[in-house]
């Protein structure tokens, strides 16, 4: 890492914003129009919130980034609301479809039914 500080940061900060967007960030609108208007109802997560994390770092350059350096900040928010929703899964033996999760959904679940279709294959699933 060119500096490893940073490139932490920028760990903890991608799973700070893809747990934000697992389990907090609500973001309403209708009609095109935000419902959500200020941070009274949308909640983001703060350094309380966050997990002890602990960031093992591969170095292994990239001959076409800059001093061989590469992204970082973006995996780590990719994986962050996958994992989230897949602890669900593996404690409660429910599937989320939709972000972010809450309890309600979780624990009465609602919202946790959806049509799907592919191809001319045509199902119902129910949780």
């Amino acid at each position: 890492a060119v500096n490893k500080s940073m490139v932490e940061g920028q760990i903890y900060g991608g799973v700070a914003m893809g747990m934000g967007y697992g389990v907090m960030e609500n973001f309403i609108q209708e009609s095109g129009k935000a419902k959500t208007i200020n941070f009274d109802e949308y909640y983001i997560p703060t350094a309380l919130d966050m997990p002890k994390m602990k960031s093992i770092i591969v170095e292994n350059e990239d001959k076409f980034g800059p001093f061989g350096a590469k992204s970082i900040g973006e995996p780590a928010l990719e994986i962050a609301a996958p994992a989230i929703a897949n602890a669900i899964y593996n404690a409660t033996g429910k599937r989320i479809y939709n972000l972010p999760a809450n309890l309600e959904e979780i624990l009465l679940g609602r919202k946790l039914r959806r049509d799907v279709e592919r191809g001319s294959v045509s199902c119902k699933i129910e949780v």
